[in-house]
């Protein structure tokens, strides 16, 4: 008998929250992914990352920090439930993506991309808030991340209820 797991869903986005608008999508898409008696997986720091741990903690959810030093690192958000250190730096970036089932992307740098990369690599969905500036909002309205083929449509959203709902969807689909 095989045991039905939970989704796990990854958030991606700035280490550094550039607006109130962008702090509050994140949260919102905590609560939403929490109310989904789904799993966050995400890199377990500041910005995003802690806006979305919050609102999964403050809806009694579960969040998961794939952390790219070890846990006495001072940036380590305090609302993860579980800090998996793994001093990969940013080559973590890939567990993330491999570790969801779907990726929501909110903003983005350098960092985000790569994790977008990933995901497009493993053919995981992807949904991009376009309401934030950043990569997500470059991506989603490119609609690709590389000129080749692949199997993966690019999801857009503005809010964050509509960005859980369309990767749980998506995941869905893929399983």
């Amino acid at each position: 008998m095989r045991i039905k797991s939970k989704v796990q869903i990854g958030v991606i986005g700035d280490s550094k929250i550039r607006s109130k608008s962008q702090y509050e999508l994140s949260y919102e898409i905590g609560q939403e992914i929490a109310k989904s008696d789904s799993i966050l997986i995400c890199g377990g720091r500041g910005g995003v990352m802690e806006a979305v741990c919050k609102g999964v903690y403050d809806s009694s959810g579960i969040s998961v920090g794939i952390l790219p030093t070890d846990d006495s690192d001072p940036d380590v958000n305090d609302y993860l439930t579980i800090r998996i250190p793994t001093l990969l730096n940013f080559a973590r970036n890939t567990i993330v993506a491999l570790a969801s089932d779907g990726i929501i992307a909110c903003g983005g740098g350098a960092g985000t991309l790569s994790e977008m990369a990933f995901a497009w690599i493993y053919h995981k969905p992807l949904v991009c808030l376009t309401s934030v500036p950043g990569w997500s909002q470059e991506i989603g309205a490119r609609g690709s991340l590389d000129y080749r083929t692949n199997n993966v449509e690019i999801l857009t959203a503005k809010t964050g209820k509509n960005a859980v709902r369309k990767i749980l969807k998506a995941i869905s689909l893929t399983k």
